[in-house]
């Protein structure tokens, strides 16, 4: 078989093996909208677009029925910009479509994360057809990203991550289709800085990827002339779009500063590259090491690190028969945690999260799947095996993401483990956090209606004995290390409260293994 007939037969698209992925990601996306609790950034997306980023929790008892407008008021997109601009570190674009899906389908969970699943299904779609653009399998392309542990967990919550990866496909499909058209493709190279412009409309750290996607687009072009041409047709609109955010960002810097240095851990290179590997070990592999305990965690940490590195090196053994577009991918795929390395080094912290780093997983994805397509034509058989176990370890992992609690933030599992606890006559005292959203938020979206609660601020958690006075139990929700300033607030009221002689502790109702715990403590009996 000639290169040309293979390459043409690689990159067909299937139509029923094409609609099979699309519909395991959206059973996959399904479940974990409907079984994963609320998420810590959900609830800011939902305050910002009712025009309430920052609500003002009553200082004293409440129940979460008395509190409910921050969940269900509206705001017009005028009031959504500013509030933005005012309070928040992250482009407008998605909490402004948000604003307008919410006036149409409410308020509900499940339904405010419908968009996300839509834009998720849709970056699918689109990188398949990449995929087959580039000569290489969509199928496996597509099955290689629904796999991707951090791409699927973030793919159908109430926030910009996955609008930002179908703008991001869309831009990488027009650069592309630029490529392949050669010479005059201005219009293929406008669209694709279009797309990516509206990309980093939605998610600042867009700007990292695309600058490989843009950059490989100029330079891939036929001659210095064509170059030209190619910077100029991308670049404008990619330019328009960053002149149209550029007022928010200038006002948010000062805030981001700010924010940056609470949040994150002094920036140390070699600390830094530490967590990027975790991370993106995680991301493509899943978090097996979480769903098991003692020697079998360090045994399935090893293992998936071992795996990464094979592919790594598989990579290396196979690269020039990767195709054309394999720098591309693998530029991509390298871009975002770069990015992240070179705002830890400016800005003095280490900003290495899992969620900041699935706008590249799309670029590993396809190199990875490009990898195992070139491994199969020289060894079938070793790479039938090879990609069998890769799968599987994803799919587990995917699975994982779905069922397992350690996977999940903990609000609601925490409730459910305190359901016969929660009675009119026990208090729930809940640490306000960092700005009072994600905790306090997931908690009053969870808890039952009429249960009474306590929020705990900086201020008044040494004072937690004296405002829980009119209870007769109390539940002390901690967080572990996850949220810095919860910890330090809930070590405030534990210390208070277990040295308050009209208390005692009566026991631990719930502990998690990342830290959380809820302690109860119950009045003293006078005689």
């Amino acid at each position: 078989m000639s290169e040309t007939n293979r390459l043409r037969r690689a990159g067909a698209l299937p139509p029923w093996a094409v609609v099979g992925v699309l519909v395991l990601a959206l059973a996959v996306l399904g479940l974990a909208a409907v079984f994963r609790g609320t998420e810590y950034d959900e609830n800011y997306s939902v305050f910002v677009t009712g025009g309430i980023p920052r609500p003002d929790w009553p200082s004293t008892s409440f129940v979460p029925d008395s509190v409910a407008q921050p969940f269900v008021q509206r705001a017009d997109q005028a009031t959504i910009l500013e509030a933005i601009r005012r309070t928040d570190v992250h482009p407008p674009l998605y909490f402004q479509l948000l604003g307008a899906w919410r006036e149409v389908a409410g308020d509900r969970l499940v339904v405010l994360r419908l968009p996300s699943i839509l834009a998720t299904l849709g970056t699918l779609a689109v990188w398949m057809l990449i995929a087959a653009r580039a000569g290489q399998s969509a199928v496996l392309t597509g099955l290689m990203l629904t796999f991707c542990y951090g791409f699927m967990s973030l793919g159908y919550v109430v926030r910009g991550y996955a609008l930002a990866q179908f703008l991001i496909a869309l831009s990488v499909l027009a650069a592309v289709t630029a490529w392949r058209q050669g010479r005059g493709a201005w219009v293929p190279a406008a669209l694709a800085g279009l797309a990516g412009g509206l990309a980093c409309l939605t998610n600042y750290l867009a700007v990292f990827p695309l600058a490989a996607v843009l950059g490989w687009l100029v330079l891939a072009a036929p001659g210095w002339p064509e170059r030209g041409r190619r910077m100029l047709a991308a670049g404008l609109p990619f330019l328009s779009c960053m002149l149209l955010v550029a007022p928010v960002w200038l006002d948010q810097q000062k805030l981001a500063v700010s924010q940056s240095a609470g949040q994150f851990a002094p920036f140390s290179l070699a600390d830094t590259l530490h967590r990027l590997l975790q991370f993106e070990t995680a991301s493509v592999l899943g978090g097996l090491p979480l769903y098991v305990q003692g020697m079998a965690r360090s045994v399935a940490g090893t293992g998936l690190a071992l795996l990464l590195g094979a592919i790594g090196l598989l990579t290396l053994w196979l690269w020039r028969g990767l195709g054309p577009l394999r720098w591309v991918w693998l530029l991509g795929g390298l871009a975002a945690p770069a990015g992240l390395v070179l705002l830890g080094a400016l800005f003095g912290n280490a900003p290495v999260e899992l969620r900041y780093l699935v706008l590249g997983l799309p670029f590993t994805a396809a190199l990875i799947a490009v990898v195992a397509e070139a491994w199969q034509r020289r060894s079938p058989t070793a790479a039938a095996w090879g990609l069998g176990v890769l799968l599987l370890v994803q799919a587990t992992g995917t699975a994982g993401m779905i069922w397992h609690p350690a996977t999940r933030q903990p609000y609601r599992d925490m409730i459910a483990a305190l359901r016969l606890e929660l009675t009119p006559g026990t208090v729930v005292m809940v640490p306000f956090g960092q700005d009072g959203v994600g905790l306090v938020g997931s908690m009053l979206r969870e808890l039952p209606g009429q249960q009474p609660v306590l929020v705990l601020r900086d201020g008044d958690a040494a004072a937690a004995p004296a405002r829980a006075a009119g209870f007769d139990r109390l539940l002390l929700l901690g967080f572990g290390a996850r949220d810095r300033a919860s910890d330090r607030q809930w070590r405030s009221a534990a210390a208070k409260l277990r040295e308050a002689p009209e208390w005692h502790r009566a026991g631990l109702v719930w502990q998690e293994q990342r830290g959380g715990s809820v302690e109860i403590f119950e009045q003293r009996v006078v005689n």
